[in-house]
């Protein structure tokens, strides 16, 4: 993604809520899709630029206006379901040629027609958190990707978060919902 691009964001838990953060501080214009509508209020006044329910009367329509009429450069798929919807919106809503990313639990048995192929969009997986993870030689032993070939791998994409977390250009205060006291964290069951 660019500065300026758009980027609807298909599922707005946790994931969604950090992944429209992340693009809002790269300068990405944020489309937050959900069914539920507290993760919509929640996302549109902390890190959308529009937040719409999925059900919403004319919701391709108004992504369409707010896109001025391209539709998204790419979409982020953070929810977790059993439905096609999620990866067939993403086709929808998509712009000729974009990226259709999987982060979340979603079948990706899409409809060919009349999106996916028609608008020639690439399909990506995303595996957590980068390259790296489930290699063990990489996550057990430490020997590291060369960057010149492996831009960001796990741990340099977990360094660029906490550095934006360290100079304050995200801020996941209002994710936070309670706070415990650790004396109140339930006791390891001893088996």
């Amino acid at each position: 993604m660019r500065i300026g691009e758009s980027c609807a964001v298909i599922g707005l838990g946790l994931l969604g809520q950090l992944t429209c953060l992340l693009l809002r501080a790269a300068g990405v214009r944020v489309i937050g899709i959900d069914i539920n509508p507290r993760m919509i209020d929640i996302a549109g006044e902390n890190c959308t630029d529009l937040a719409l329910a999925r059900d919403a009367a004319g919701v391709e329509a108004r992504i369409n206006a707010f896109t001025q009429g391209i539709g998204c450069d790419a979409v982020i798929i953070t929810a977790a379901s059993d439905s096609l919807d999620p990866i067939n919106f993403a086709g929808a809503i998509s712009r000729k040629r974009g990226t259709v990313v999987v982060v979340g639990a979603v079948p990706t048995g899409f409809d060919r027609e009349p999106h996916y192929y028609q608008k020639e969009l690439q399909v990506k997986m995303s595996c957590s958190y980068g390259p790296g993870r489930y290699d063990p030689v990489y996550e057990e032993k430490g020997v590291d990707y060369p960057q010149a070939y492996v831009r960001w791998t796990e741990k340099r994409n977990m360094q660029s978060f906490q550095d934006l977390l360290f100079s304050a250009k995200i801020d996941v205060g209002y994710l936070t919902t309670h706070i415990f006291r650790l004396e109140e964290a339930p006791a390891p069951m001893i088996s």
